[in-house]
């Protein structure tokens, strides 16, 4: 069973094949994932403040031979994609370095999805305070921020503890997880101690929040019904020493649900492991690995006992099922985005959001991401835990009824105007007849019923015509 040893940072696994151990990892690593979304009309001044900050961010160029593994792993439409730079060739490149200003911002911002990497000379190193172990070592290795075209970004913080130990306490990575993805503009002001973080350029556990809003306060949406997330989401990989026998994880499964629902060492909670829910959010191809997915975090818990859990599956982790996990994530927001926009009810907006559904369903919804069973596996776990298909159908059923309503609202108007029309006709029609019949002059009459006439005739036409032109007046 599991139970708690004499020491509180300690975690004791006791069976009879095995004594009782500590659960450490041999290795771990934590991609913090702050989302966001810019407003649509300054995506392009977004992508511009990026490319004018070359020395901090630097736009990154892909190319087959630097990463070919990662790019092969996905159907060349995903590639092209995911990495549309991939099919520039050397000459293009060089092209595209001697372009004028506008036309790079231009381009850049078309590209379906772009990566800058932050130059990373000013934050490096840190330490978390923490009352059980002091502090918390850690290194910050990689900061890059990746776009979809439509304004969907997030901030990837790619971060490791740096522990002088052999093994680093399964007890510190719950902690640091848990603490480090409160650092946004959103969730910091919550947070109690505010002198828990040092290191270059981040002596103040706010500083990392003023970073991320430095970077996109001045483009970010103020919608508040479109931000998703007030805290980072984690995309964690551990390994454990601890796990020598596949039969083990049983005993493990609490501690592998705190690791993914991303809870701090001290919640003592016990997961009714066998429900449904939690379940479904688990996933394993093979002994000594357990994959956990949800709208919070997505994790890989494995054993050292496996060789390929320390050699490959850290880089196809982080490589390979890292935009797997994103791909699906921009889609949730994307969809999320859409249902907000239609509960608005914006008349005006109407034609926009049919060419945004149908940019997004023709170029952003796929069904079939790679050849891999693996990847595939993986791709319908995201798209299961993001409830993707559900809210797929949920904002094309929306459209569909507000789109019914506003145009069957627009006919209503048209044929009030028509009838309106018809009945004065009739009228002066009827007029014409009885001066006629009794003789009467009336010469206005009849050119009366001919303008009448007329005007019935070319109302509808150009009651469409200014519609038009109305739509064309307001994108611009």
């Amino acid at each position: 069973m599991l139970t708690l040893g004499t020491k509180k940072y300690n975690i004791i696994i006791c069976t009879k094949e095995v004594k009782c151990v500590n659960l450490k990892a041999k290795y771990q690593y934590t991609h913090f994932i702050y989302p966001i979304i810019i407003e649509r009309k300054k995506y392009s001044d977004f992508i511009e403040s990026l490319l004018s900050q070359e020395k901090q961010w630097k736009f990154k160029i892909n190319q087959q031979k630097n990463d070919e593994s990662m790019y092969n792993f996905f159907l060349p439409y995903m590639r092209k994609f995911l990495f549309p730079t991939i099919f520039w060739s050397d000459y293009e490149i060089k092209q595209f370095k001697k372009m004028k200003w506008k036309n790079k911002v231009d381009l850049v911002s078309k590209l379906s999805c772009v990566e800058f990497e932050y130059d990373l000379q000013n934050i490096k190193m840190g330490t978390m305070d923490a009352r059980r172990y002091g502090k918390i070592k850690f290194d910050i290795s990689n900061i890059r921020l990746i776009c979809f075209e439509p304004g969907i970004c997030f901030i990837d913080i790619k971060a490791q503890i740096d522990d002088s130990s052999e093994f680093i306490e399964f007890d510190k990575i719950l902690d640091f997880n848990h603490n480090f993805r409160s650092l946004t503009p959103r969730a910091v002001n919550r947070i109690k101690n505010k002198n828990i973080m040092h290191g270059n350029n981040i002596n103040r556990i706010e500083d990392i929040a003023i970073f991320i809003n430095s970077l996109v306060s001045s483009y970010e949406t103020k919608d508040i019904e479109k931000i998703y997330y007030d805290k980072m989401f984690i995309y964690s990989y551990m390994c454990v020493h601890d796990w020598k026998k596949q039969s083990d994880f049983e005993l493990l499964k609490n501690d592998f649900l705190k690791f993914q629902y991303v809870i701090d060492s001290a919640n003592k909670s016990t997961y009714m492991s066998e429900s449904k829910e939690i379940q479904d959010d688990m996933y394993s191809r093979w002994e000594y690995s357990m994959f956990g997915f949800s709208r919070e975090s997505g994790v890989a818990f494995v054993s050292d006992e496996e060789k390929y859990n320390v050699t490959m599956l850290p880089y196809d982790f982080e490589k390979k099922y890292f935009y797997i996990m994103l791909l699906a994530f921009y889609q949730r927001l994307s969809l999320i985005s859409f249902s907000q926009d239609l509960i608005k009810k914006d008349k005006t907006k109407i034609k926009d959001l049919n060419e945004d559904l149908t940019r997004f369903t023709h170029f952003s919804w796929f069904s079939q991401i790679t050849n891999s069973d693996y990847g595939t596996c993986m791709w319908k776990r995201w798209k299961k835990a993001f409830e993707l298909d559900e809210l797929y159908e949920e904002v094309h059923k929306e459209y569909s009824e507000y789109y019914d309503s506003v145009v069957a609202s627009g006919q209503d108007k048209i044929n009030i105007l028509l009838i309106l029309l018809y009945t004065i006709s009739v009228l002066f029609t009827g007029l014409q007849i009885l001066t006629s019949f009794f003789n009467i002059s009336a010469s206005w009459v009849e050119p009366t019923v001919i303008i009448l006439m007329i005007i019935t005739i070319i109302s509808y036409p150009v009651y469409a015509s200014v519609r038009w032109l109305k739509h064309k007046f307001e994108k611009r």
